[in-house]
């Protein structure tokens, strides 16, 4: 009885639905739009359209940046945002607040999300960037990842209370615009900070040159970044661009087409490639300049490791720019060969083994110490202090944590290196406490090593095994790495 009567429910219900449209319907055609109909339908499509365009928040802070576009540099600005307005609003301090979108312990719970720019619907990860609230955004404002479609990113700092928003190199536009939504909800309460960035290509420079110096200097071909001085006059300088000091100066390189470059990549100075013109770190680079490294009167330059062979030329142009007037140094390269000033110790390569004792202060950084193993080296592996370094550079010499094996050695902290785990074993950066690795240059081998700044309680001692094997020698050091308190 039971399966007739879900029978004919069953029946009404179907009953009722092919018949609910009116009475004289022709199943055979297609049913016309009643105007009531028609109207309904336009209704709830301008729901949906005005949803696309309404900000689901109770306070809405706007904001518009003119944003510098830049082919090598993922720069920007910042942008301060009203927080007094929004803490009020949660009924919080400004402290508060700022310790809620940090994620500290005890603090307000402040979730950040964001909206798309293109449905307006929520996207409920606080951030996809290296900051706790803060999106990257493709050109439609909806929320993307660092990648190819990645056109600017905003990342919130909580301990200046502003917004950092920056852009993916070479991916803007001139006159682009792009809207992007980064949200807070606090309880039931949300704000919005919609904030329309600019795109922008920089100013083109026009300054005359007008003063020149000719400079040359010749360096060894290099396997490591660190740079050579170059003295340039100073004071002529400050009288050719009617400055008293360099703090104002900027520095400009050229390009292949004979246009400026100001978008410094060094610090003060730039990447040139095999040209000498304006270029990239990167396949084609050759040589980089920078300001500061040394005293006034200096500039720096350094090297692409191992780019630069002994023989080659190279002319570069590094500007200075102050007052609307450029002071252009000339600055000839010129490579040559290293000349090896020792003679690899006699004898047969061996087996060597030696204690080392690593001791430093707790430190919040990666500063490090080290001990000179230079003539252990040499004794052990027959070689001269250059060829020991080449060798560490090209691979050939291999260094192990624990034990030799048959597989390469798999390095997680500068080469040839490990960061240690408290056990002294081997781990990524990530479960360690402190690091050691062989340092190195043309006259230098040290071991040397630091400490994590997040990881280690302030005193500690790890205990490990490192064993560099190179021409048939075999170096162990038996290492005792403590951390003292600050």
């Amino acid at each position: 009885m039971k399966k007739i009567y879900i029978y004919l429910a069953f029946l009404s219900l179907l009953m009722t639905g092919l018949f609910g449209c009116g009475d004289n319907i022709d199943f055979s055609n297609e049913h016309l739009l009643t105007d009531a109909e028609q109207a309904e339908i336009h209704r709830q499509d301008s729901i949906k359209e005005a949803q696309k365009h309404n900000i689901n928040a109770k306070l809405i802070l706007e904001y518009s940046l003119d944003m510098p576009i830049s082919k090598t540099l993922y720069d920007g600005a910042s942008l301060a945002i009203d927080l007094d307005k929004i803490a009020t609003l949660f009924g919080i301090s400004k402290e508060n607040l700022l310790k809620g979108i940090a994620g500290e312990a005890g603090a307000p719970e402040i979730k950040g999300f964001a909206i798309e720019g293109s449905t307006h619907a929520d996207i409920g990860i606080a951030t996809n960037t290296n900051s706790p609230w803060g999106h990257w955004w493709d050109a439609d404002g909806n929320v993307t990842t660092w990648g190819t479609t990645a056109m600017i990113f905003a990342e919130f700092d909580t301990e200046n209370g502003v917004f950092n928003i920056g852009q993916y190199p070479a991916h803007l536009t001139d006159g682009q615009t792009i809207k992007i939504i980064e949200c807070l909800k606090y309880n039931e309460k949300r704000i919005a900070v919609v904030v329309t960035v600019n795109a922008k290509t920089p100013g083109k420079i026009t300054a005359p040159v007008v003063g020149t110096q000719d400079l040359s200097i010749t360096v060894l071909a290099k396997t490591v970044y660190d740079a050579d001085s170059l003295l340039f006059d100073l004071a002529k300088v400050k009288t050719d661009l009617g400055v008293s000091s360099m703090d104002g100066v900027k520095f400009v390189g050229v390009n292949e087409d004979g246009s400026y470059n100001s978008e410094t990549v060094t610090g003060n100075g730039f990447w040139y490639d095999m040209k000498g013109f304006v270029g990239e770190w990167g396949d084609n680079a050759s040589v980089y300049t920078n300001y500061g490294d040394f005293s006034a009167s200096y500039i720096s330059i350094g090297q692409y490791p191992d780019h630069m062979k002994a023989g080659q030329t190279l002319t570069i142009q590094y500007g200075l720019l102050a007052n609307n007037k450029i002071e252009m140094l000339k600055i000839k390269i010129t490579i040559k060969g290293y000349v090896d000033p020792e003679t690899a110790p006699a004898g047969d390569p061996k087996a060597v083994e030696k204690t080392v004792d690593l001791t430093k202060a707790y430190s919040n950084d990666y500063a490090s110490v080290k001990v000179d193993v230079k003539e252990l080296l040499r004794d052990a592996f027959k070689k001269t202090t250059y060829q020991i370094h080449q060798a560490i550079v090209s691979g050939e010499l291999k260094l192990y944590q624990g034990k030799v094996s048959e597989t390469a050695p798999a390095y997680t902290a500068d080469v040839p290196g490990y960061w240690l785990k408290a056990d002294g074993t081997a781990a990524g950066w990530a479960e360690s406490v402190v690091w050691c690795s062989i340092g190195h240059s043309e006259t230098e081998l040290f071991l040397y090593g630091g400490n994590h700044p997040d990881n280690l309680a302030a005193t500690t001692t790890v205990t490990t095994k490192l064993i560099a094997t190179y021409n048939g020698g075999t170096v162990t050091f038996n290492i005792s790495f403590k951390v003292t308190k600050p």
